[in-house]
């Protein structure tokens, strides 16, 4: 693999969910994902610079076109079902260390069903055969039980507690994956 080319990706199927490209048609329903009210609160934003239109078009669009050589994000669906339920994404992916940040989010409608857990755990182990990860970092803020237990039950481990830079008094829970 060249250093710099974006990470191609062979769909993933599990019992219950399939991880597959998104498709730039499914941009209104990926930014409608990630407008819920339930979802947003949730989202660890690095910056809120600029309008947030503005900020979820550059979200979406840097979702959906694979252009970033240190980001892999697909979309997570129902194995019944042809509609986009969330999407996965590995971050900030270092080739030559084999690290990456873990990413997430689910529709609400389909929270506490174990689609998550399972969609991650698919991503995990495909970041860990073909893309030679060996650390694998994720994050949380502190009152995101569900999200901790995504985590948790495919292995990563609470790793450090920290504050929050935007002086909430809320906290960030890190979890880590270590595979050799």
């Amino acid at each position: 693999m060249i250093t710099y080319e974006t990470a191609g990706f062979m769909a993933q199927q599990g019992a219950a969910v399939e991880l597959r490209t998104m498709l730039p048609a499914e941009g209104d329903r990926l930014k409608m994902l990630l407008s819920h009210p339930d979802v947003q609160r949730h989202i660890l934003h690095r910056s809120t610079a600029g309008s947030q239109p503005a900020h979820l078009d550059q979200l979406v669009n840097r979702m959906l076109y694979p252009y970033d050589p240190c980001a892999l994000h697909v979309g997570i669906y129902r194995k019944d079902a042809p509609e986009l339920i969330g999407t996965a994404s590995l971050q900030s992916w270092n080739r030559h260390e084999g690290k990456a940040v873990l990413g997430y989010m689910l529709d609400p409608v389909w929270w506490g069903q174990g689609l998550a857990t399972e969609a991650i755990g698919l991503l995990l182990g495909y970041g860990m055969r073909e893309l030679r990860l060996t650390h694998v970092e994720g994050r949380c803020r502190g009152d995101n039980f569900r999200s901790e237990r995504v985590m948790l039950k495919n292995g990563l481990t609470l790793d450090r507690i920290m504050p929050m830079a935007d002086g909430s008094g809320d906290v960030m829970k890190v979890f880590t994956l270590l595979h050799k």
